[in-house]
């Protein structure tokens, strides 16, 4: 009603308007049960089970038995026939259509999901509208319930569910939007991060300037450049500051950066290294969800640095596998490590870039086939004049490494491996 476009041909714009976007040509990866999909290609029960894993237990209860109501209410009105009086409560003829009506706006978008599998290129995003007619479908359970003797328990289990939900989201304010219910494990480290989204747009950037503000009080603190290319949300978060918070932040291309702002929206499929030094780390239900780190050792403890140079020391202990662009690239173990002797001022302000090329290119999502590999940011470290970068590399046999920092330099590692088994791993590698 509220949506004139659809007044002369309702049914067929509709149709239009949906057809539209399922076809949307943004098709980006999507995190679900720790795999990786393209939004274009994301399993039938994406939506039901995000549904269920972010909705209060109480609600879900509820809606569901709201649905259970409703159902009896629509075949007792059919039993009784056309011409019958209206029942009372849910059988009135008013509460069942406007019952029906909420079951059609929940059930429908589902169904089309499961059966027309449309491009969702913002994920379970596009259906936050699910939650209102459920809701109020939630209300037709309560009003049976009324009804009956367990009345007074129904409301106080009601009350005791909203409240635990609301004391829960409270105590992970400001990051409620990330709630998620116990159908999901919550309690081991960083596996709720490595299943399923987490933040989104850097919504948890505001926290991290915040805290570099606290730990550095009278001081300029270089970050990341503003351009063109910046994610226009990162801006925004800083926008939210004081004025005199804001002007303390400078973006310095001919300096290295104090810190890095390093946010987990879309998880990789990798896994990183603690590289560079993690300073502070802001986690929801024993989850990272940002992490703020320095490039500068001096400003670590003495047990952090020197881990960091005896990791370095390890993985730069043979000779070099490829040079380029005025450095040398190691390979130890799982670990790939970079090292740039003449390192300028500003070298680590841009992130650097790996292009792995699995020897498999079934390990990839369908989005990334075509071209063949994935990408993995990561930071650098700067100590002894030396520009100093590693990361870990995945567990299955690559076929080439392109490692690179974009607008300074570029290099490729070609790496040969044996087939000592049908899946090869790291160890099968061969010198390359």
């Amino acid at each position: 009603v509220s949506l004139p476009y659809l007044w002369g041909n309702p049914a067929g714009r509709l149709a239009e308007m949906f057809a539209a976007l399922a076809n949307h040509p943004t098709v980006i990866n999507e995190l679900f049960r720790g795999q990786v999909f393209s939004t274009a290609a994301l399993p039938w029960d994406y939506v039901l089970r995000w549904f269920a894993i972010s909705q209060p237990p109480v609600t879900l209860l509820l809606g569901l038995l709201g649905l259970g109501a409703l159902g009896l209410a629509v075949w007792g009105a059919l039993r009784r026939g056309a011409g019958a009086a209206p029942g009372r409560g849910l059988g009135g003829a008013a509460e069942l259509r406007f019952g029906v009506l909420l079951a059609t706006c929940f059930a429908l978008p589902l169904v089309a999901f499961v059966l027309l599998r449309p491009n969702t290129y913002d994920g379970w995003r596009h259906f936050y509208f699910l939650h209102g007619p459920f809701c109020l479908l939630a209300t037709f359970a309560l009003m049976r319930l009324r009804k009956g003797r367990l009345s007074g328990a129904a409301c106080a289990l009601t009350a005791a569910g909203l409240g635990a939900a609301a004391l829960e989201m409270a105590q992970i304010h400001p990051h409620q939007y990330l709630y998620f219910n116990f159908f999901v494990d919550r309690k081991t480290p960083e596996q709720l991060r490595s299943r399923y989204l987490m933040d989104f747009r850097s919504l948890t950037l505001l926290q991290g300037y915040e805290h570099i503000l606290r730990q550095e009080p009278a001081s300029i603190i270089n970050l990341n450049p503003r351009k063109a290319s910046s994610p226009r949300w990162v801006n925004r978060n800083a926008q939210i500051l004081p004025a005199a918070a804001r002007s303390r932040f400078t973006h310095d291309l001919s300096r290295d950066p104090d810190f890095y702002l390093s946010v987990s929206a879309r998880q990789s499929l990798l896994l990183k290294d603690p590289f560079p030094p993690v300073l502070h780390r802001f986690k929801v239900y024993n989850n990272t969800i940002m992490t703020v780190s320095t490039p500068d050792l001096s400003r670590v403890g003495p047990a952090v640095a020197e881990a960091h140079r005896a990791l370095h020391r390890a993985a730069t202990a043979g000779a070099p596998v490829a040079r380029g662009g005025g450095f040398d690239v190691h390979l130890h173990g799982q670990r790939l490590a970079w090292v740039k002797e003449a390192c300028e001022p500003g070298e680590l302000m841009s992130p650097f870039r790996l292009a792995l090329y699995p020897a498999d290119a079934g390990r990839l999502p369908n989005p990334l086939r075509e071209r063949g590999y994935f990408e993995l940011r990561t930071r650098g470290v700067r100590f002894d004049d030396k520009c100093l970068g590693a990361a870990r590399l995945p567990d299955f046999a690559l076929a080439r490494v392109r490692l690179e920092q974009r607008g300074r330099w570029e290099t490729e590692v070609v790496v040969e491996f044996d087939k000592c088994s049908s899946n090869p791993l790291l160890s099968c590698w061969s010198r390359p």
